[in-house]
């Protein structure tokens, strides 16, 4: 069998088409919708591995709460060699080698590590990491989940599973040539094969959307995909409805999405509430931005979980102006509430496409937040995403070849194409009567299935 999986950097699904009829696969029980999986993984100390929702609860059911010891843990040496540097009193100096042991504070409590938007690290020079004395590259990582979601297909479909068409973005996140485009491809196939899948062909995100969107018309059209995901932002400027005449204009992306719009929350709101704002000591020196700007960003938290930052957090507390603040950092360090703070940021902003007001909230130990954001406040902290999105929308539609008023129709697809800014941007150019909805989270599933279809 043959199929199409969209492994994505929040979400991920996977299909099948039989020429007629797209099915996607229930991947995910635990989940809202079992056809959408999230793309986390989660590592236990016993090396045993959770994907998707059961990932998350299973972090928060072992981490939420428990305490932490951080000791230093010995990772190898480090040669340095220096220079020489002429003569000091008759003397020569250098060149000289000198060996240092080499070591990392780690939390010697942890039961598991939680990996998630692996996929955004494929274009960077991330070799991979050392989980409880295993090291695992970047690519056995994604292959350890695409393989659960290899076997899960076998499992619904009641065959083996040797072929995919995986989605990939027009611009992987942070590359900046098409060197780095071509490395991030070559290393999401290295990691399919090490999944299982013997033959692994590749398609744009956004083509794939319009093909899954050619199964609804009835005659060849113009159409632009705005596919808008939770890591990068993918346009195409695409002839669909007779497969023999189908015709990619052009293609555009940025690496601007659902990620980075959770961490503009955070910083314009959130960082109050843990010591940001706050003085400390006899002469009332503000708190220091190095103990909460890491909150911005899930991969820098764990950076804060050390011992001289708690020495420091202690002694703050005693002189701070909000003595409460620093308390609710130290419980969110100490008790692993940081993840939980990140989905209620995301639950907020999600919340934020259909309503004009959400709340986050989170409750522990030493934390009480509830924190208003309203929709106007959040247009405000993107406005400057939305301009550069714009900017790169229209220089697709240049480059196509296309005037405005020759594109039949707008296909908006994934999470963060919901954002009320964005449907009236895309309302306000092509005009309300030229935008279509097309499947929020499976719409790329079932391109990528077509295409599998037919490849097959």
């Amino acid at each position: 069998m043959h199929i199409g999986l969209d492994f994505g950097t929040t979400n991920s699904g996977a299909a099948v088409f039989d020429g007629g009829r797209v099915r996607v696969f229930p991947l995910d029980p635990a989940s809202r919708d079992a056809g959408v999986i999230r793309s986390v993984l989660y590592v236990t100390r016993e090396q045993e591995v959770f994907v998707g929702q059961e990932a998350v609860d299973e972090y928060y059911r072992q981490n939420i709460g428990r305490p932490s010891r951080m000791v230093r843990q010995y990772v190898g040496e480090v040669e340095i060699t220096m220079g020489d540097v002429g003569s000091v009193k008759g003397y020569p100096i250098g060149p000289a080698t000198f060996v240092r042991d080499v070591y990392v504070l780690v939390d010697e409590l942890t039961p598991g590590r939680l990996l998630r938007s692996l996929k955004s690290a494929l274009s960077s020079d991330h070799a991979g990491t050392d989980i409880f004395g295993r090291v695992y590259t970047l690519e056995e990582l994604i292959a350890i989940y695409l393989r659960a979601l290899r076997e899960r297909v076998e499992a619904e479909a009641g065959e083996p599973v040797d072929g995919v068409v995986l989605g990939r973005p027009v611009a992987f996140v942070d590359s900046g040539t098409e060197a780095d485009d071509r490395r991030a491809e070559d290393r999401l196939r290295q990691a399919a094969e090490m999944a299982g899948f013997r033959r692994v062909a590749f398609e744009l995100e956004p083509v794939a959307a319009a093909l899954h969107y050619e199964l609804t018309v009835e005659e060849p059209q113009n159409v632009l995909v705005f596919d808008f995901g939770g890591g990068t932002l993918d346009i195409t400027v695409m002839r669909v409805g007779d497969p023999a005449e189908r015709r990619v204009f052009s293609t555009g992306g940025v690496d601007i999405a659902g990620d980075v719009f959770d961490q503009r929350i955070i910083e314009r709101l959130l960082l109050d509430h843990f010591g940001r704002g706050s003085t400390w000591g006899d002469d009332g020196a503000p708190f220091p931005d190095k103990y909460t700007d890491p909150l911005v960003h899930w991969q820098t938290i764990l950076q804060l979980n050390r011992p001289e930052t708690f020495d420091f957090l202690r002694t703050a507390r005693l002189s701070s102006s909000h003595p409460e603040r620093i308390a609710a950092l130290e419980s969110l360090l100490m008790n692993n509430y940081a993840m939980r703070l990140i989905d209620e940021v995301e639950r907020a902003k999600i919340a934020l496409s259909s309503d004009y007001f959400a709340a986050i909230q989170l409750a522990g130990e030493d934390i009480d937040v509830w924190q208003p954001v309203t929709r106007s406040q959040f247009e405000a902290f993107i406005a400057d995403a939305v301009r550069r999105i714009e900017a790169r929308l229209l220089d697709t539609v240049e480059r196509s070849g296309l005037g405005i008023d020759e594109i039949d129709a707008v296909v908006r697809t994934g999470g963060s194409a919901q954002i009320p800014c964005f449907v009236e941007m895309l309302a306000r150019i092509f005009g309300s009567e030229k935008v279509v909805l097309s499947s929020v989270f499976s719409s790329v599933t079932s391109g990528l299935a077509i295409l599998a279809g037919e490849k097959a």
